[in-house]
């Protein structure tokens, strides 16, 4: 018995072991690191091919054995090897040779990895973005991504913000990209912190942005915010304090050039300005010859008395996790910039609640609530570099100086008119307030198919409260502006994937609708006359206690047009063996703010792309090339963005005497109705190459395009027998061709140490292709007033691009070799052209000049564009281009081991800047500037005074005596009242601006975890640290003035700008 036990045991063991080598099935799922199926992966058992994926990633072996291994292949992905075991199921997730495939990237209406991508599409994520702490988080995208151009206004709390995706191309119209975020269109980004972003997704191609239809023409930017994610609550602070150091100043002249020059300047207008001018100051011997003691006195520049150091604080607190069936998130944010003008400042709450629950295992719901205001203060803020003029002089030297000395010119000089006054007597808030709840509903009743519909209301308030004390006016004055609107959207869209077609095809279909309205009104207050002891505070809380006598108050109240947009739209994506990549898009829009007959508007977009890495005949490229992809792409989107009465009459408030009442009626406004207004059209072709090398270590993307925009709406002057002055119609077309280029390399990637370099270049050629004759596309900017010339000095020329600067090309100034000097009398060189109509000196009495002539020595000297012997208004011309054809950044990013790095640079090349600033000064202005102080620059010009052995001022007449005198003088005689655009301060706008450097510490788990803390992280930012320009101005980005009253572009304008600070910002960020 107990020997067959024995048998019996040894038959078992031995049966037992023999499956060790018999054969076994196996199934699995191959999956990317997103969690999708992988089609087509092969599926080898000992080097040789077993099995592929099926359209759901699936695979079977039907015979393994245990110590065989199975190898899984796909191009564009790592092989994987796996000893096959005892398992009966071995899943695999597969990893992309370049890891930069499987990023995931928003897209209209939905995502995709950039792996299946075909049309142009640029990214950021939230940790790049907070590495540059501003206010606005538009900012931080400077030089971040390839096509992406950001332009502040200049340094102000607030400052306008613009962003244009490859140039734009409207004129007279927004050329503001599409702001979406989480799905929803939103006006603005400044009022969404950076440490709330998830990622910013940026479509710049018809195939990308046709999607969006009406509203895509000038691309689209995408921002995904947090969202809650399942599992243990998380809680994150995140915190800055941010210290800006007091702006530069602008150079001035010096006391004693400054005492000089005005009074030659005053004595050139006439001897009792001069005089006037010698007694304020004690100069001459009339007055105690003062003039050379000035040389050892200070010049008191304001700018030091009214911009200061400032700081910033921004604190951050979210709260987010989840369970099996729901996660939620929700972050609180303050931010405070205190302005580094006096009275400037921008202050900013905001909350944001997400919730996502699974109703069932096919309904899902989500809701996300989201409230901000934000608070603008400030006024006037041309005070902010203007000031330098006022007063440069604290103690005369004159024996009773009086401001009366200076005539009209007094304000310069006037105690009671110091900027400090001036400043705190004008005051401005701007509050904003917005609130928007979303929620949504995801249905998946199959496989494969997924719908969705999304509800959004958002109302907007808006409230502005002016004040002016009276110092200027004699009279106080209030005004209240306020607003409020809504936005309704109801969108619902479907998705499938569908089934069947094999596992060489993948096609997903999306169909949707969209149901768009809005209205905004807005009201305002005026008061004028409020007694002399009340502050802004009180006079707003008592508006209608006015002077009645100044017939000043106005009360008006504006009730919007609704406007409404219906859309429908499609998608459809079709791959043919994961390497040919084709996508449709079709939207159509209907909207309200066009006439009846131009309702709907209809923007097809067709895309292409080949993954050239995939092919087959690719494979023995696999160890050095991990992807090449070529894509092309054709489409159109329109810009709706265009005020809804534009097609149709509007009218206006008169009144007439009926029967002897005086009576309010109404009649047609200036504007002439066009029902047949229609959109602007975009068209966009678009050639991209995306690349990478080495399993991505060197990866990018090069891209060249053409965009065209028609049917541009401009303002078209009209027979004045109609009754109407002008017509809005569709009269000219744009270009803009460019070029891109985006690098990233990963230097170095071990445990301990990582260095990563990132570049973008961007090329675009704007281009004015047609305009229609007879519209007025010139642009009058502020300074100068009405005496400038030319008075129009921006225009809009076909075959240019948009934003020209017209003026006089200089010629430098008269010298004494252009005339002939005979018996004292001046008289031109034949050859050598008189200037006529552009100008009016003072001081040209001093010479005896030929008869009719206006030329003398040391007056501007402009070119003879026409050449017909005189210079004239005819001889404007265009004096330069002011975009820059080359922009873009590098940054270089990194860290070694709990020290992490990073620098971030912009720059720009080509362009010019329109330096108003200096022009203004080399304007004479006697009625208004003759106490002024004035740039350094006027200390360089020609002079036709000098000072005699007596301390007397004497006019200089004779040749020698005025080369000796001007032997250093660079620029002309600034006596001329009228402004003269000069081509000479037309000024280069290149730079290169380190805008960023942080260096941060991750501190030691180890510790933190002993007080409850997951992850802490302190850091400093350097921003604005140094520009390297050949502007003499203090920014060459700056941009006063984005478009003038007339709505014409007007680019790169200094005029009056408020400084950039150079800040230092100390963080931290923690997370429990």
């Amino acid at each position: 018995m107990q020997k067959r036990f024995r048998k019996a045991t040894l038959a078992l063991i031995l049966g037992l072991s023999c499956t060790g080598v018999y054969a076994q099935g196996i199934s699995g799922t191959v999956k990317d690191a997103t969690g999708d199926p992988l089609i087509g992966v092969t599926i080898m058992l000992d080097g040789k091919p077993v099995a592929v994926t099926d359209i759901d990633g699936n695979y079977t072996i039907p015979n393994a054995k245990p110590n065989q291994k199975i190898k899984v292949s796909y191009i564009g992905y790592q092989d994987q090897e796996i000893a096959v075991g005892n398992r009966r199921r071995i899943d695999l997730t597969m990893k992309s040779s370049d890891k930069s495939l499987d990023e995931v990237v928003v897209i209209g209406y939905g995502t995709m990895k950039r792996r299946d991508l075909t049309g142009a599409v640029a990214s950021v994520t939230g940790d790049q973005l907070e590495k540059n702490p501003v206010a606005n988080v538009a900012e931080a995208l400077q030089g971040q991504l390839p096509g992406v151009n950001v332009i502040s206004q200049d340094g102000r709390p607030g400052a306008t913000v613009n962003i244009r995706v490859r140039g734009g191309g409207s004129i007279t119209q927004s050329n503001e990209p599409l702001y979406v975020v989480d799905g929803i269109q939103v006006s603005s980004i400044d009022d969404i912190p950076a440490d709330n972003i998830k990622s910013i997704d940026v479509l710049k191609d018809a195939a990308s942005t046709a999607i969006y239809g009406a509203r895509g023409a000038n691309g689209v930017i995408l921002i995904t915010t947090k969202s809650g994610s399942k599992g243990k609550a998380t809680v994150r602070y995140n915190m800055y304090y941010q210290a800006k150091e007091k702006p530069d100043n602008l150079d001035v002249m010096d006391a004693y050039d400054y005492v000089l020059w005005t009074w030659e300047y005053a004595t050139a207008y006439g001897s009792s300005y001069g005089d006037g001018v010698a007694k304020y100051f004690g100069l001459g011997s009339k007055y105690g010859n003062h003039l050379n003691d000035y040389k050892n006195m200070g010049v008191h520049n304001w700018m030091n008395d009214i911009l200061k150091s400032s700081h910033a604080w921004n604190h951050d607190l979210s709260v987010s996790g989840g369970s099996e069936h729901n996660t939620y998130y929700a972050s609180v944010n303050y931010m405070n910039d205190d302005g580094a003008r006096l009275n400037t400042g921008f202050r900013r709450w905001s909350g944001n609640f997400k919730f996502t629950q699974d109703l069932n295992s096919k309904l899902k719901l989500d809701l996300d609530l989201r409230y901000s205001e934000t608070r603008f203060r400030g006024d006037k803020f041309g005070y902010a570099t203007a000031v330098y003029s006022y007063k440069p002089i604290d103690n005369p030297l004159g024996e009773n100086p009086d401001p009366a000395d200076f005539g009209q010119g007094s304000n310069y000089v006037e105690e009671a008119l110091n900027p400090v006054a001036l400043i705190n007597n004008y005051d401005k808030v701007v509050n904003h307030y917005r609130i928007r709840a979303n929620a949504g509903l995801t249905w998946t009743p199959i496989k494969g198919l997924v719908g969705r519909t999304e509800l959004t209301l958002a109302r907007n308030w808006s409230e502005t409260d002016g004040w002016d004390a009276g110092l200027e006016n004699t009279y106080s004055t209030a005004k209240l502006t306020k607003g409020n609107g809504y936005n309704v959207r109801w969108t619902t869209t479907v998705n499938y994937q569908i089934p069947g077609l094999g596992k060489a095809n993948k096609l997903d279909v999306m169909a949707g609708n969209e149901v768009l309205a809005s209205k905004s009104n807005s009201s305002i207050i005026y008061g004028s006359g409020y007694p002399s002891e009340w502050d802004m505070s009180y006079a707003f809380a008592n508006m209608r206690n006015t002077d009645k006598s100044l017939g000043k108050d106005e009360f008006n109240n504006t009730i919007g047009t609704p406007t409404h947009t219906e859309s429908w739209f499609g998608r459809i994506n079709y791959s043919l063996l994961s390497r040919y990549l084709f996508t449709a898009t079709m939207r159509a829009d209907g909207s309200s703010k066009f006439a009846t007959n131009h309702h709907w508007g209809y923007f097809p977009a067709f895309a292409a792309a080949w993954r050239i890495s995939d092919e087959p005949f690719m494979a023995g490229t696999k160890d050095w090339l991990s992807n090449l992809k070529l894509r092309l792409s054709i489409g159109t989107s329109g810009a709706d963005n265009i005020d809804p009465s534009l097609w149709k009459e509007t009218w206006t408030t008169k009144s007439k005497t009926i029967d002897g009442v005086v009576k309010t009626i109404y009649v047609p406004g200036d504007m002439m109705p066009n029902p047949d207004l229609k959109w602007e059209t975009t068209t966009s072709r678009n050639l991209g190459i995306d690349f990478g090398l080495w399993n991505g270590k060197l990866n990018g993307s090069i891209e060249g395009y053409w965009n065209t925009t028609s049917d541009l709406l401009m303002k078209v002057p009209v027979d004045p027998s109609t009754g109407y002055s002008y017509q809005y119609q569709n009269v000219g077309k744009t270009s803009n061709k460019g070029v891109e280029l985006s690098l990233n390399y990963f230097a170095v990637q071990s445990k301990n140490f990582n260095l990563r370099f990132g570049l973008t270049y961007n090329y675009n050629r704007n281009n004015v292709d047609d305009l229609t004759d007879g519209v007025n596309t010139d642009v009058a900017t502020g300074w100068g007033s009405t005496m400038r010339k030319p008075y129009y000095d921006y225009i809009i020329r076909e075959g240019s691009p948009v934003g020209l600067i017209q003026g006089f090309k200089s010629d430098g100034y008269y010298k004494t070799s252009d005339f002939n000097y005979e018996n004292g009398v001046w008289t031109l060189k034949q050859g050598v052209p008189d200037t006529k109509e552009i100008v009016n000196y003072a001081g040209g009495s001093n010479f005896k000049l030929a008869s009719g002539q206006t030329a003398f020595p040391g007056m501007v000297k402009f070119k003879d564009v026409n050449e017909d012997g005189v210079i004239d208004s005819k001889d404007a011309t265009e004096l330069a281009e002011t975009q820059a054809m080359h922009t873009g950044g590098f940054n270089i990013a990194g860290n070694y081991k709990a020290i992490d790095f990073s620098m971030g640079f912009v720059y720009q090349l080509g362009g010019h800047i329109y330096n108003a600033n200096v022009m203004h000064d080399m304007m004479g202005n006697k009625d208004n500037m003759l106490g002024a102080n004035r740039l350094a620059e006027v200390a360089q010009t020609y002079k036709i005074y000098d000072v005699n052995s007596d301390g007397d001022l004497v006019a200089v007449t004779t040749p020698d005596e005025l080369d000796k005198l001007n032997a250093n003088a660079k620029y002309p005689l600034a006596y001329c009242e009228y402004g003269l655009v000069n081509s000479d301060f037309i000024e280069g706008a290149s730079y290169l601006r380190l805008q960023t450097l942080t260096l941060g510490y991750t501190l030691p788990k180890i510790w933190t975890k002993k007080v409850g803390i997951s992850n802490l992280r302190i850091y400093f930012t350097g921003s604005n640290l140094f520009t390297i320009a050949g502007y003499s101005g203090l920014d060459p980005s700056v941009n006063t003035a984005p478009q003038s009253s007339g709505s014409f572009p007007t680019p790169n304008y200094d005029y009056q700008s408020y400084p950039r600070s150079r800040a230092y910002t100390f963080g931290l960020n923690v997370t429990f």
